[in-house]
């Protein structure tokens, strides 16, 4: 069961959103949601930070630019959660902050230990660069903790169609359990895809998930696909401006780091592609 929901902020309107997809699901679940607002150390105490604080006309010194940055950034963040705040009130949702400081994907981790669910937006503030962050922070976090995480696009949608790519493995049994709770308690309509090498292997898969949601009394259609390209089977069908899926669940990374290096990872790349939520588990 989902009880406590964090949402990470920096104050972008990305994450405002994932915040808005957060209290969708608390609301059903009578869940807690925590904001964290992290304190960049790379900012804090980064060359850059030292170069300019010491390079303005030979008369800033260190320290006290030093302290300037940090004073900013502690207002950022008053500013962010107090966004977050803002919107859990107006729904009537539990809202608890959390300040930290260090590594942005390490603290959202170390933070997430003690939630059922994260919720972040898949681009922040930085999102023109999308290229350049996707893929550290958000990737990172999905790799490392094993808290169900939310990635959310910059329009918010209320969920209505599910789609759960399923492969058998560990990793897509635990999505499989979390979609099941999350459309039983919210009344969607469920798909489930299967994308394997032969067409024949993933209809045998099916028919695993399929008795599983059965036993939540949910309605199940489901799509087998034969293929090596795993992740654009996923896609095409996610995709499909016919089907219109709100909310994407799968496992994630199931592969060793070298079958990814070698064969690249599905995860990363229906992350980038998708135009929906997409619900991780590991």
């Amino acid at each position: 069961m989902i009880k406590q929901i964090l949402v990470p902020t920096d104050g972008s309107e990305n994450s405002l959103t994932a915040t808005d997809y957060a209290i969708s699901i608390a609301k059903v679940f009578n869940a807690n949601i925590r904001g964290l607002f992290v304190k960049d150390s790379k900012i804090l105490t980064g060359p850059l930070i030292h170069d300019i604080g010491t390079s303005i006309g030979g008369m800033v010194p260190y320290g006290t630019f030093h302290q300037t940055i940090r004073t900013m950034m502690e207002s950022q963040g008053d500013t962010a959660l107090n966004q977050v705040e803002e919107k859990c009130k107006e729904k009537g949702i539990a809202f608890g902050r959390e300040i930290r400081e260090g590594l942005v994907s390490t603290e959202i981790v170390k933070s997430a230990e003690n939630c059922d669910l994260v919720s972040m937006g898949k681009m922040g503030i930085h999102a023109e660069w999308r290229d350049v962050f996707l893929g550290t922070t958000v990737e990172y976090v999905v790799r490392q903790t094993h808290k169900p995480v939310l990635i959310t696009p910059s329009q918010f949608k209320p969920f209505k169609k599910m789609l759960i790519a399923y492969d058998g493995s560990s990793f897509s049994d635990k999505a499989l359990q979390s979609g099941a709770e999350i459309a039983k308690a919210m009344n969607l309509l469920v798909t489930v895809v299967c994308v394997a090498d032969k067409e024949g292997e993933a209809m045998n898969i099916l028919s695993k998930a399929k008795t599983f949601l059965e036993g939540y009394k949910l309605t199940v259609e489901t799509i087998s696909k034969g293929g090596y390209d795993h992740a654009g089977g996923i896609l095409n069908v996610c995709n499909d401006e016919d089907r219109n899926f709100d909310l994407l669940v799968m496992g994630a990374y199931g592969h060793s780091r070298i079958q990814e290096m070698i064969l690249g990872s599905t995860t990363v790349r229906v992350m980038r592609e998708t135009n929906c939520p997409i619900l991780l588990c590991r």
